[in-house]
């Protein structure tokens, strides 16, 4: 009967919490979001992150655009997609970044014809 008790009371102060969704991001864990430049290589693809930042001395608005090796297993992706790629160990010699996913793809080109085709 005591320990019944016991148990109760103990229940009391700490209540079940419930279980935590996991975080869509881990602690230290760099996420970037870029468009896809080119995507000629087997399983890799370029993509341009764009940082926009206030200049800490002038006050103005900068835009500086860096250039990403990324590892794309499936070879997925096409130039002008927007992608999501996270920071992993080395891949290769230039290639440290993975694909995460697609965010968007890039608008269907349409054929340009030009003057000296001949359409069927």
């Amino acid at each position: 009967m005591e320990k019944e008790n016991q148990n109760q009371n103990q229940n009391q102060h700490h209540p079940q919490q419930a279980p935590k969704q996991p975080k869509e991001r881990k602690k230290g864990e760099l996420i970037l979001f870029g468009e896809v430049i080119s995507a000629k290589a087997d399983k890799t693809i370029s993509v341009s992150v764009e940082r926009i930042f206030q200049h800490p001395v002038y006050k103005k608005i900068v835009r500086k655009k860096r250039k990403y090796l990324v590892h794309d297993e499936h070879n997925r992706c096409k130039p002008g997609d927007s992608v999501r790629i996270k920071l992993v160990r080395p891949i290769s010699r230039r290639k440290r970044w993975l694909l995460v996913d697609i965010v968007s793809t890039a608008p269907a080109k349409d054929k340009v014809v030009s003057e000296n085709e001949v359409i069927p």
